[in-house]
């Protein structure tokens, strides 16, 4: 089993906020070697997350160090990746290139957006442990179109990037994404009706099925851990059915303790959740548009450092820190795993041309 000395050496090369939030994984280690069932290859697992809490991330991680543990040759499977994306991964894995690096060339802040420190101790394992990374989820190209069209309206090199057969429709998934649809109604985010929606979740399982699928018929020797939102594994309806149909799989399902009263014949093993929490990222305080000028600060939130610093409505962010910016993601990219109180250099363009440089402190 783990000991302090091995976690050590598992967090060094860990953003700080991410080792302090952390903390010792030891005993979420051993209740997931507990818990999981004894596994041979070839087999996959799945580990549902809810992207924004932590400690689902810290489960997930638990899961595949308790497998690797074990002697097992695992590899892990990423919905947060879209497939053209492969090859960085597999060059971040590989050491060469750095985890921002990554970061920049698989466009997760274009595709993903999530805080990338709830996935940097899962990705800095692998890649000290020289596991697999798997691109798996569907490009946002195609889910667009298939929002506008559905899957009946892609034409034929769209439908191509598919299964030529998918899996039909459980009834009971049916169930749970109107469900998740309505939660989405509430909050205002579907911008979809109820079938296209539905059509795009098709679309994320269908296509983070099949890449599973390749995967391990071409490495029957490993377990695949692959990571996905709740609703694309619970119950098996999603991502497992699937990869079942295609290569008689039937897998193991993962959740957490917190939602076992909404799915409680939803995982094969449920984890406690725990109440780890990354502290609040720092931030300058201001509202960006994206046009053919650049990165535009169109306004100011409440207290901006920003603005106290001297920044103007209509200024062109041009560079962050030393990182050249020319849309909204580059400032993610230059401030992902900054906390408050670090100071930012940043240069701005005026309407007139003038370029100032201003100094100050995220908050």
């Amino acid at each position: 089993m783990l000991n302090s000395v091995w976690l050590v050496s598992l967090f060094s090369a860990f953003s700080c906020a991410a080792v302090q939030a952390a903390g010792d994984l030891t005993p979420r280690i051993r209740a997931a070697d507990s818990a999981l069932p004894i596994i041979e290859p070839p087999a996959v697992i799945y580990v549902g997350e809810l992207h924004d809490q932590y400690s689902y991330h810290l489960n997930q991680l638990a899961v595949i160090s308790a497998l690797r543990e074990r002697g097992l040759i695992v590899a892990i499977g990423l919905e947060m990746i879209q497939t053209p994306f492969q090859q960085p991964l597999d060059q971040y894995t590989g050491g060469g290139i750095d985890f921002e690096s990554m970061l920049e060339h698989t466009e997760y802040f274009k595709r993903w957006r999530y805080d990338a420190r709830l996935y940097e101790p899962i990705f800095e394992y692998a890649r000290q442990h020289q596991l697999p990374l798997v691109a798996l989820n569907a490009p946002i190209e195609l889910t667009d179109r298939v929002s506008n069209v559905g899957i009946p309206g892609l034409d034929r090199e769209d439908r191509a990037a598919l299964p030529e057969s998918l899996t039909p429709l459980a009834p009971q998934y049916r169930l749970l994404l109107e469900q998740v649809f309505e939660e989405h109604q509430k909050s205002g985010d579907t911008g979809v009706g109820l079938d296209r929606f539905i059509d795009v979740q098709r679309t994320w399982d269908e296509t983070m099925a099949m890449k599973s699928a390749d995967f391990i018929r071409a490495h029957p020797d490993h377990i695949l851990v692959v990571l996905a939102g709740v609703q694309h594994v619970a119950h098996g309806y999603g991502i497992p059915a699937r990869v079942e149909n295609a290569v008689g799989l039937p897998g193991t399902i993962v959740l957490t303790e917190n939602e076992r009263e909404r799915l409680p014949d939803g995982a094969d093993v449920f984890l406690q959740a725990g109440d780890e929490s990354l502290p609040e990222s720092g931030r300058m305080g201001v509202l960006i548009d994206t046009s053919e000028s650049g990165a535009v600060i169109s306004g100011f939130t409440e207290n901006s450092p920003a603005r106290d610093a001297g920044a103007e409505k209509g200024d062109v962010i041009v560079q962050v820190n030393g990182r050249p910016v020319h849309r909204f993601e580059d400032i993610k990219l230059a401030l992902w795993d900054r906390l408050p109180g670090d100071p930012v250099q940043m240069e701005v363009r005026r309407a007139e041309g003038t370029e100032t440089k201003l100094s100050f402190e995220l908050r």
